[in-house]
């Protein structure tokens, strides 16, 4: 009898030392899945922008399969779609932050939806790092947004100093698109053009969602403007098409959006002697960083990758590379990329200023 009570007796203990151990395992912070750090990211995979967005999510997925060789296991990514619209970003970022308890985000590409996000991220003490949000506005967007893209203050600006100081021409005309980033950019464009003493003879903004161009182009010809300055994104395409069936054909100039895979392989030709500005980003550097990141995308995807890719690659990297080096709060990381100076990355040097801002310059090119 004495044996069988002290078998009840032991049994009883393993039984408490075990409910013990699982209890505390159930209740311990640093459990195994709170050792994955989650990020969070913001795309435009649907809608007007989603050609953008693919190539984003390209680049970003070379930096994760560099990351995840170095510190398997590290990290978990949550993706969401913003559509390219502010109401679906700011759907993506509520959930990011509510749900997904991240403290890091990547996004959004464009300018309207990080300014309808930022409100959002600012209240919630949460690091933002947009690739490609260029408005003038994003700079006093709030304390914890970051964008490794220059102001469109500076873009504006670089190819107003280009037309006023090296090009020839009786009248100049800008037409841009009516949201954030064409608004932000004509204004820049304008405002340098007057410092220069320059005047601007036409002036046409447009609706986003316009496909039919022609009363535009005819009214271009009819006040005779042979330099156009074009702020446009994807609607572009109709625009050139509009032009060339008008027989309209000034001198062109625009922004970085220019350089757009569908608008080149359908009107290169047409578009020949094209003026544009564009950041500092080669796919033939020989940099290591750059030329690194070239090669494995096209060994991934084999093309070559556009601006969106490397500027998504670089953000992304930055934020794992961040996540490494600090505590994974909102305040900590943000003190953190403050602090970044001279990182290097494939468009250029990151170097973050007071306001979460960079300036990396300009070039211009020509379309040949």
């Amino acid at each position: 009898m004495k044996n069988k009570g002290l078998l009840v007796g032991l049994i009883a203990i393993a039984i408490f030392v075990i409910g013990y151990f699982v209890w505390k395992s159930s209740n311990n912070p640093v459990s195994k899945d709170k050792e994955i750090i989650k990020i969070g990211a913001i795309l435009p995979l649907t809608g007007d922008l989603a050609t953008y967005g693919q190539s984003g999510q390209e680049g970003m997925e070379i930096a994760l399969d560099e990351f995840n060789k170095e510190f398997p296991n590290k990290v978990k990514l949550v993706l969401e779609d913003d559509k390219g619209t502010v109401k679906d970003g700011i759907s993506a970022i509520n959930k990011l932050i509510t749900n997904d308890k991240v403290q890091i985000i990547m996004g959004s590409m464009s300018s309207g939806v990080t300014l309808g996000i930022a409100p959002i991220v600012e209240k919630n003490k949460v690091v933002l790092v947009a690739p490609t949000s260029t408005a003038s506005e994003v700079t006093n967007a709030g304390d914890f947004i970051f964008r490794i893209c220059v102001s469109d203050e500076y873009e504006g600006k670089a190819m107003a100093d280009y037309v006023a100081d090296s090009m020839k021409y009786d009248k100049i005309g800008v037409v841009y698109i009516n949201n954030d980033y064409g608004v932000g950019l004509k204004n820049n464009f304008s405002k340098e053009m007057s410092v220069k003493n320059k005047n601007i003879d036409f002036e046409q903004g447009y609706d986003p969602k316009i496909t039919d161009f022609k009363t535009i182009v005819q009214k271009l010809k009819d006040a005779k403007v042979d330099l156009l300055y074009i702020v446009a994104q994807k609607e572009q395409l109709n625009f050139f098409k509009a032009c060339r069936e008008l027989d309209y054909k000034p001198q062109f100039t625009g922004s970085t959006m220019i350089e757009d895979k569908e608008l080149l392989g359908e009107l290169q030709s047409f578009l020949k002697g094209t003026k544009y500005t564009f950041r500092s980003y080669d796919p033939t550097s020989q940099q290591k960083v750059s030329s690194s990141f070239v090669s494995k995308y096209k060994a991934k995807y084999n093309k070559t990758p556009d601006f969106y890719a490397a500027s998504v690659y670089d953000a992304t990297r930055l934020i794992l590379h961040s996540v490494v080096k600090a505590n994974n709060t909102g305040n900590d990381l943000k003190s953190f990329l403050y602090s970044v100076k001279n990182y290097e990355a494939v468009t250029g040097i990151i170097s973050f200023d007071a306001n979460g801002d960079v300036n990396q310059g300009f070039t211009i090119k020509e379309i040949e």
